[in-house]
């Protein structure tokens, strides 16, 4: 079994993910998984905790925009749809930087983003300094975690810690692809389209 602590013991996990750990946390949605996305040791057993396809890269959470430009490729409605809707349940698709190593996302020229701001959890993020990958704390295929028991009790023995916190929504976040001249979502979740569009028209 894992470590389960509170919230406010934020650094104690963020240290762990510092030293290539793996911890889960409740996000705006569900319950996840997550460790550095810079070390490929800790992406390593992400993937075997989650026992997800290697090829199938994970989504990457970020502190706040200085990281996101750390990795990504922005133009200016993609900035302003992260500044307007994030921290939130929207991932958003992003054309990655050439500095991103392969493995980051098996090669392809895109990346999943998201940002969260449960308590403490945005604290870690930007404490550690670099994005994390993100993925739901489930088993491929298995029903998602919604408590820190049930993470525990599947897969408490394959974590560093586990920070016990409550998730706002039942549903996975709404997907946004940003990489097209039209927006496309991939995934609804919480937020819809015409939500985007209409804030975007008054944001002009």
């Amino acid at each position: 079994m894992s470590k389960v602590i509170s919230t406010k013991d934020w650094k104690y996990a963020s240290q762990i993910v510092k030293d290539g750990g793996l911890i889960a946390f409740a996000t705006d949605t569900v319950y996840g998984l997550a460790c550095r996305y810079d070390d490929e040791i800790a992406q390593e057993r992400l993937v075997h905790c989650k026992g997800r396809p290697e090829e199938k890269p994970f989504p990457l959470v970020v502190g706040n925009l200085k990281q996101l430009e750390t990795i990504c490729e922005l133009d200016d409605r993609s900035r302003k749809i992260f500044n307007l809707f994030l921290p939130g349940p929207l991932t958003l698709i992003l054309k990655k930087k050439e500095t991103v190593p392969a493995r980051v996302n098996h090669g392809k020229d895109t990346l999943a983003i998201r940002m969260i701001d449960g308590e403490g959890i945005r604290e870690l993020l930007q404490d550690v300094g670099v994005p994390l990958f993100l993925t739901s704390a489930n088993l491929s295929g298995d029903p998602v975690c919604m408590n820190a028991n049930e993470v525990n009790d599947r897969l408490g023995d394959k974590l560093d810690c586990i920070i016990d916190g409550q998730h706002r929504e039942a549903l996975a976040s709404t997907i946004l692809d940003c990489t097209q001249t039209e927006l496309v979502v991939l995934r609804q979740g919480p937020i819809q389209l015409e939500e985007i569009l209409t804030k975007l028209e008054e944001n002009k």
